[in-house]
């Protein structure tokens, strides 16, 4: 799976409920199965808690306005109307985002329009006289025309409009669920199963199982063999580690068929050469790749090097011409 960038994480993870969803799927992914657990339970809770907020707020509506049931009611918030029943909008205006004045002579007059636009709807609209007395409050008169061409249209229904947003008990607990999945679903996200290979050199080196390590399958000849040939087979892949490799030389398969060392480490080896260089000698490969004593002395009778030069050795007699 590739490497998931911190603002896609951030987007998946703020959507509510959708982002529990992705937490269970991809904790499944992972095999974390704790996260997934959680991350289910959060996502129960969290529903269960906005339909109890949702039943509680329609009984206090049906209770207050004293309608028989929740459908006979239409309760609109401050610009409700317009982003629910767009084609009753009469806030919508041609005018810049900003704030505008203007002098308009009504009726040989002069008043001063007063006016805040914002995404291309009117936000406040106030006329004042030219001793500053409000008139009138435009944006209000357009809010009760958009109630009364709904209302003509739905007779059968009681439209109210209020400034107020009511939440039960439940209400102001399903946010906080809600913000709790979403941290949970950032965190499980950014998690990723690990093997950690330690070293002198390299502290902690990361290696992803899926990616860098491929596991070793019979090939689809060996079906066919008979059971001698597969001893003999057998026999022969034993003969390998008997026989001297080259530290320089060796692949992750070679390494891994030494005593003592895993498929890990067999990988770790080559990285270490790959990324500081040749080893120099059997030495300062034990060095490099922090070989425990009782490892060495196992080893060091299937280790070679070609122009094997102990980097601990600094005699100036190693490597001169001696005349005689």
């Amino acid at each position: 799976m590739k490497k998931l960038k911190i603002l896609p994480l951030i987007a998946i993870s703020i959507v509510p409920v959708f982002n529990s969803i992705i937490a269970v799927g991809y904790g499944i992914y992972i095999k974390r199965y704790s996260a997934a657990v959680y991350a289910g339970l959060f996502l129960i809770a969290t529903v269960v808690l906005l339909e109890m907020d949702t039943y509680e707020t329609n009984q206090h509506l049906i209770k207050t306005y004293e309608v028989e049931k929740r459908s006979d009611l239409e309760v609109f918030h401050f610009e409700d109307i317009s982003f629910r029943f767009p084609k009753y909008s009469l806030i919508k205006t041609s005018l810049s985002d900003g704030y505008h004045e203007e002098v308009k002579t009504e009726k040989e007059k002069e008043y001063l329009h007063k006016i805040t636009v914002v995404q291309g709807k009117y936000t406040s609209y106030f006329i004042l006289d030219k001793e500053g007395n409000l008139v009138e409050d435009r944006l209000k008169k357009l809010y009760d025309q958009q109630l009364a061409n709904y209302k003509k249209d739905n007779p059968d229904k009681k439209v109210v409009f209020t400034d107020t947003v009511y939440r039960s008990y439940y209400g102001v607990l399903g946010p906080i669920f809600i913000i709790i999945s979403m941290l949970h679903c950032f965190f499980t996200l950014r998690k990723r199963k690990e093997d950690t290979v330690t070293s002198n050199q390299n502290p902690q080196i990361n290696i992803k199982p899926s990616k860098e390590i491929e596991a070793v399958i019979e090939n689809e000849e060996n079906i066919a063999m008979s059971f001698d040939d597969l001893i003999e087979n057998q026999e022969d892949s034993q003969s390998i580690v008997n026989d001297m490799i080259d530290v320089n030389k060796a692949d992750q398969s070679q390494f891994a068929q030494l005593e003592g060392i895993s498929t890990v480490q067999a990988l770790y080896f080559i990285k270490e050469r790959e990324d500081n260089g040749r080893y120099t000698s059997v030495s300062n490969f034990f060095e490099r790749n922090s070989i425990s004593d009782n490892l060495q002395n196992t080893l060091i009778n299937n280790l070679s090097l070609e122009d094997d030069i102990d980097a601990e050795d600094t005699s100036e007699s190693r490597g001169r011409v001696l005349d005689f």
